[in-house]
């Protein structure tokens, strides 16, 4: 019997932790329709547009892009984004990155730097010399890698994000 209760125990609590881990909730201090993940609140966008676009629409919601800062986060935010099971154009989303100052020094639309490298193997690879801009791509390993894009043709869904009572964002 005292097995069994051991047992029921570490079940609990691996449903805690899944549910902790996959939790979509709305809560704190964000703003209606936007769903927060440790000190920021997030927003998905399913619009196609342009990044340009989907940085301007953030900027109309007093956010940007999302920066993302960790393994961690990029799961939340692919998690945010319905999880796409096959990662079709209608699928990939833009995030907030960009090289347009200096190539191949990504920072985010909010100001912040790339602390954590998640681009795909081979990426980022500025072909043909016009990709400054980041979206998802493709999965390894088990999570959603970034590509750079150019803006031709590349019309994206989107997810914006903001920080909550003037914290940064890149820390907890």
């Amino acid at each position: 019997m005292k097995m069994f209760g051991i047992l029921l125990l570490f079940l609990i609590i691996e449903v805690i932790a899944g549910a902790q881990e996959t939790c979509l909730c709305a809560q704190g201090d964000c703003e209606a329709g936007w769903v927060q993940y440790k000190n920021a609140c997030y927003r998905r966008f399913d619009s196609r547009v342009s990044w340009f676009a989907a940085e301007a629409a953030c900027l109309a919601s007093n956010s940007h892009l999302a920066s993302i800062h960790s393994n961690e986060e990029n799961d939340f935010v692919y998690t945010l984004m319905g999880k796409p099971g096959t990662l079709t154009s209608e699928a990939l989303y833009w995030i907030g990155a960009h090289d347009t100052f200096q190539e191949g020094n990504f920072i985010f639309t909010d100001g912040s730097k790339i602390n954590e490298n998640i681009f795909d193997n081979g990426q980022p690879d500025n072909y043909q010399n016009i990709e400054h801009y980041v979206g998802t791509w493709r999965f390894n390993n088990g999570h959603i890698k970034w590509n750079d894009y150019g803006l031709t043709g590349n019309f994206l869904r989107y997810v914006c994000k903001y920080c909550l009572r003037n914290r940064l964002c890149g820390t907890d």
